[in-house]
């Protein structure tokens, strides 16, 4: 799992039970679903998440994952 403090609060990419899925949860809630987690960084870099807090923030995520931390 990898997180980041984003402006709007943490989010983090993490991996879905059942299959080699990897998700963005922000508050609780999986917004977005890729098949790695690079994707799934590329996503909330471009702001295509499904998330509308964040989707509509305009603040600048990490461009890849060398800018979240890794946790587990």
């Amino acid at each position: 799992m990898w997180e980041w403090e984003s402006p709007i609060g943490v989010i983090c990419i993490k991996r879905l039970s059942g299959g080699p899925k990897y998700g963005m949860e922000y508050d609780g809630v999986i917004w977005d679903v890729c098949s790695t987690p690079q994707e799934q960084a590329d996503n909330i870099y471009m702001h295509v998440t499904g998330c509308s807090k964040w989707d509509s923030c305009g603040h600048e995520a990490p461009m890849d994952l060398s800018g979240w931390e890794k946790v587990r």
